[in-house]
């Protein structure tokens, strides 16, 4: 809704009492219903961090419902969500559950639904977390009659965060075909209201913007195509993700050595360690979890992950074929971790399991594999030739074979992505560039029209389709979630349950490379991987 569709209301009595400010209105009936304003603003209600982008969470403490016509009980529902116990956290009468109310004059109006939900914003170091009550209240008599009102659990204005209305209560009220924004100010505040340019005067124009966008788009059938929060639990991983934050985001930021922009990296590493800690309480247990596994983070990149994953306790290494300027700024036991390697998986090296049942002793099946030279100091293109026990012999070659408590990690891993659920390893495996087993570019198809329909059909739905599918027909049961990441490419398939692991590589991984032509050009393809500079995803 634009400016034009709204009203300045500051002045004229507010229909709520005299203790509340009228200061926005729409100027033309809207077209939408009750109910399509209700379901919208309950989902403001638990997502409060539509209205602003400082606000990570609501977690909802008491959930109460009403009949509107009787007053009696419906629902009692109340949820003991324990904070973070992290030093330095601010915090505004966090123990204070008790619903408060305010009072209203519109006539026949009664509580439907009465929540009190903790806010939890981005930086609870910055910004304090508080507990407010939200009341969906309806109208006796007027089915088309509906209000929404926000109280914070304090009666000082300056306790109030940066991120809600300086006021002690603010409604949003769908009456008579108009929707509008009343508020009541604290003490002495009614001035304030007065001027359009103060910024909890426009906080209430964004709000009506917000409250009619949202109750149209109920109307019109409006879906998310995106679920979050499947695998892990919102706020296992939201408060793991504060903690680290607080703990290596100003390091990591202060001596970023790469060219590309330090906040995106930072923030999206340390959100993906925040998920896999989760991930890895979930599968191993939540006790002694570092000495269950280990992981590698294959094609590693700048390291944060892996610095990160280090710092707080786990073993594992990471391994990319180029070593990376940030790699200096960590601790020896990091460095130390990090391994410039090219990857050949073993199953392109090794015999194959029927020929090892006949000759035990064969340790390489021989084969040969070109790469073509271009150097400056070479008169004419040239071939060498590796064989496969040169490539196992080899240091600079890591040929993914790990200990059986392994978990492999593929955060944008580009060429690696389709072969990381081949490995025979627990996994998760984020896509983002589409490329095959011999590492050459392609575009997937999403494997059906409904499949298509539902996800898309772009490049990447089609690659992520493909990781699922090859994960699938190796015997991973896997799981998806859309990572909370500043990256739209945030898809993570996970696998950790395989009835075959003993048997990797089984056959299906040697007809799916039949399938694929041998994967002959990977070796050539991922030694071409040292000479060329890194990506920037």
């Amino acid at each position: 809704m634009s400016s034009s569709g709204l009203h300045y209301a500051v002045g004229t009595p507010s229909v709520l009492g005299q203790e509340w400010q009228s200061l926005y209105t729409t100027t033309d009936p809207v077209d939408f219903e009750r109910s399509h304003f209700e379901q919208a603003m309950l989902n403001v209600i638990r997502q409060p961090n539509v209205n602003s982008t400082v606000i990570l969470r609501a977690d909802m403490l008491v959930d109460n419902e009403y009949d509107v016509e009787t007053g009696h009980s419906i629902k009692s529902e109340k949820q003991d969500i324990t904070l973070a116990n992290d030093e330095g956290l601010l915090t505004v009468n966090v123990d204070d559950l008790e619903p408060r109310c305010v009072p209203i004059a519109l006539a026949d109006l009664a509580i439907k639904s009465q929540f009190v939900r903790r806010i939890v914003p981005r930086n609870p170091f910055k910004d304090a977390i508080i507990n407010q009550t939200c009341l969906v209240m309806n109208s006796k008599t007027h089915d088309s009659t509906s209000l929404v009102i926000y109280i914070p659990h304090f009666d000082n204005a300056e306790l109030c965060p940066f991120y809600i209305p300086q006021v002690a209560a603010v409604a949003i009220l769908l009456h008579e075909k108009q929707l509008s924004v009343h508020y009541v100010p604290f003490f002495g505040q009614n001035k304030l209201l007065l001027d359009p340019k103060q910024r909890v005067v426009r906080t209430a124009f964004r709000l009506l913007q917000t409250a009619y966008k949202h109750s149209k788009g109920v109307k019109e059938g409006y879906a998310k195509r995106v679920t979050h929060d499947v695998v892990i639990d919102k706020v296992l991983f939201q408060d793991r993700y504060i903690h680290l934050k607080k703990k290596y985001s100003k390091f990591l930021v202060d001596n970023w050595a790469e060219s590309t922009d330090p906040k995106k990296h930072v923030f999206e590493d340390i959100a993906i360690a925040a998920f896999l800690i989760e991930l890895w309480k979930k599968i191993y247990g939540k006790e002694d979890t570092t000495n269950k596994m280990q992981f590698r983070d294959l094609g590693c990149g700048n390291g944060v992950l892996c610095y990160i994953l280090i710092e707080e306790g786990f073993k594992g290494l990471g391994v990319d074929a180029r070593q990376r300027k940030s790699w200096s700024i960590y601790p020896a036991d990091v460095k130390r971790c990090l391994k410039e390697q090219v990857i050949v998986p073993s199953v392109m090296l090794r015999p194959h399991p029927s020929m090892k049942q006949h000759a035990p002793h064969l340790q390489h099946n021989g084969r040969f594999f070109p790469v073509q030279l271009v150097s400056p100091q070479l008169i004419a293109p040239a071939t060498v030739i590796y064989s496969s026990a040169d490539l196992l012999q080899s240091p600079q070659v890591n040929i993914a074979e790990f200990p059986p408590d392994t978990f492999i990690i593929g955060n944008h891993s580009d060429e690696l992505t389709c072969w990381i659920p081949l490995l025979g390893y627990p996994f998760m495996v984020i896509p983002c560039c589409s490329h095959n087993l011999s590492g050459n570019r392609i575009r997937y198809a999403v494997r059906d029209v409904d499949r298509a329909k539902r996800l898309g059909n772009s490049t990447y739905q089609g690659l992520v389709d493909r990781v699922e599918y090859l994960a699938e027909r190796v015997g991973w049961k896997t799981e998806k979630e859309m990572l909370r990441i500043p990256s739209t490419r945030n898809a993570a398939i996970i696998g950790y349950n395989n009835e075959h692991l003993n048997e990797f590589p089984t056959d299906e991984i040697y007809s799916i490379l039949m399938e694929e032509g041998g994967a002959d050009g990977w070796v050539a393809n991922t030694m071409n991987l040292m000479k060329s500079n890194p990506r920037g995803h």
